[in-house]
């Protein structure tokens, strides 16, 4: 494959990954935010209700979106434009229905929702308040999988980031007005009403989709005469979106089972409801916001390559699929491990910092691993649903669930454990899926196995560029603490640990050869930086 080529795959990644950390940035700040106005314990109840919506959501908008992406791409690259428009227009009317369905049953099944499957009566309006943004998102899906099948990331990117824009300054207002406006205990209507920020958000993100769809440079023409041949199209989006919704619906589906397993498992082991409420919310508020935030960044190479890897398939390039498959996954490395090891190092200030959470850091250390795996598998999930093995994914992270729910039961009830079980349990189901995964991958690639080469290396790399940031961090706290406040000083020695680590990994991540100068070539913006390093150490390779 090119250097072009290599590039144009990254820089779509980049666009997607860019955003994701923008939206995932602004959420995580939105969710800091929530976890010091309402609690550990209020954030348990809430992430229950937005756990469950974004299982709703994988139904709708997760697979026929990227059925959109994977078949438009694959009959552009054939040159059946007409084809690939149709296949976007029948998605078009497939979800609107799909939304509109679940919409409308979320609303009027929440209080059953929220009596017979959480037990918490509670989180009854949380659910109601998100419904009507299944709907929307659900339509603004079908737009992102059509640019996305053009290979065109930036109108689904901008849309994230407006869509989080607008659902986070909504909440924080919410809050603040109630803050305000009300005496008491507020939890409860912070909650209800930061719930509608998804409704908010879907409209401003879809708005942004459709000023982009206006202005495409084709236009759309269903061709309805064909009846026949208009079914074969419906069934190939069916056939193909099915399984991808499935192994779209696990990881949510897992998000629930833990909602409901960790809380009442703790309830039995003699734990009240205010503190299983705040053990379940120090873990899935904080720390897995944590993880999930940098998981989006790796979590975008899954979604830009499955058109790259449908292309490459629809030209029956067999060497230019090998190269893609290896260097998303090696990309996927380079941002984990070290992502990883940071939140090792750096997790308590930075819990302390954003979520007033110094007492979640033990959790932490035992997630920091799960970072890993969680990109590895949504990265090979890709992989495998551009190659068409759509049903792989589903069998792996089902393998892996049952994983979870057996060590999670297991685990919880042991006093010296209790909450920890689950970032092992999380751990261990991403494990096994990305082993799967992998497996079934190298069944159809034909990939050299040299993990064993840059594997370590980049563990290397990770792990002292961990070390650093924790003594830089050390240092910069100790001579600001003096000058400025606590949380100021904790604020900058943070974002110079972390940029001083960043500088450190490049360096020692060439030096090692953890990447190649090819590999680092394909990586826009940053390529120049890191070219600079093989260029100062002379390093041709």
């Amino acid at each position: 494959m090119s250097n072009n080529k290599e590039s144009s795959l990254i820089k779509n990644a980049f666009i997607l990954s860019g955003a994701a950390i923008i939206s995932k940035v602004l959420g995580a700040f939105y969710q800091a935010f929530l976890y010091q106005s309402v609690g550990s314990g209020g954030v348990g109840i809430y992430m229950k209700g937005i756990n469950f919506y974004a299982m709703l959501l994988a139904i709708s908008a997760a697979g026929i979106p990227i059925a959109i992406s994977k078949l438009m791409s694959e009959e552009r690259a054939a040159g059946r434009v007409d084809v690939a428009n149709r296949i976007f227009t029948y998605s078009v009317k497939l979800l609107i229905f799909l939304g509109l369905i679940l919409s409308i049953g979320l609303y009027v099944f929440a209080p059953l929702i929220a009596d017979k499957i959480f037990a918490d009566p509670r989180t009854t309006y949380v659910l109601q308040a998100m419904a009507p943004a299944l709907f929307f998102v659900t339509v603004m899906s079908s737009l992102r999988g059509y640019f996305q099948g053009k290979q065109q990331m930036l109108p689904t990117g901008l849309s994230q980031v407006f869509e989080q824009i607008a659902r986070v300054g909504f909440s924080v207002g919410i809050t603040i007005f109630i803050l305000k406006n009300f005496t008491g205990d507020n939890t409860l209507k912070i909650i209800n009403g930061v719930a509608f920020g998804p409704f908010i958000g879907a409209i401003l993100g879809l708005i942004v989709l459709l000023i982009f769809f206006k202005r495409k440079d084709e236009d759309i023409v269903l061709d309805k005469s064909n009846r026949l041949e208009n079914f074969k199209i419906l069934k190939r989006i069916i056939l193909f979106a099915l399984p991808v919704t499935l192994a779209a619906l696990l990881p949510t589906f897992l998000d629930v089972i833990e909602g409901i397993i960790i809380p009442t498992r703790l309830l039995a082991s003699g734990f009240s409801l205010a503190a299983s409420d705040r053990l379940y919310g120090s873990f899935s508020g904080a720390v897995l916001a944590l993880v999930n935030l940098i998981v989006s960044t790796s979590a975008a190479f899954a979604i830009s390559i499955v058109p790259a890897i449908a292309a490459a398939i629809g030209r029956n390039d067999k060497a230019d699929l090998a190269r893609k498959v290896k260097l998303s996954i090696k990309m996927v490395n380079f941002i984990s491990v070290p992502a990883g090891f940071g939140l090792l190092f750096l997790g308590k200030p930075i819990l302390d910092l954003i979520f007033n959470a110094a007492d979640a850091y033990q959790i932490m250390q035992f997630s920091f691993i799960m970072i890993l795996f969680i990109g590895l598998y949504h990265n090979t999930t890709g992989i495998l649903q551009g190659m068409g093995k759509t049903f792989i994914p589903i069998i792996s992270l089902g393998t892996g669930l049952l994983v979870n729910v057996v060590v999670l039961t297991l685990l919880i009830s042991i006093d010296s454990l209790n909450i920890l079980a689950a970032p092992i349990a999380y751990t261990l189901t991403y494990i096994v899926a990305f082993i799967f995964n992998y497996i079934s991958i190298k069944r159809s690639v034909e990939l050299k196995s040299d993990w064993l080469y840059w594997f370590p290396r980049v563990v290397l790399s990770g792990l002292i560029t961990g070390v650093i940031a924790l003594l830089t961090y050390n240092i910069f706290f100790a001579l600001l603490l003096g000058l400025l406040g606590y949380t100021v000083s904790q604020l900058i020695s943070i974002l110079l640990s972390v940029s001083v680590a960043f500088i450190v990994y490049v360096f020692v991540l060439v030096i090692t050869r953890g990447i190649s100068r090819n590999e680092a070539l394909a990586i826009p913006k940053l390529s120049k930086i890191v070219i600079k390093v093989f260029d100062k150490l002379k390093i041709m390779n």
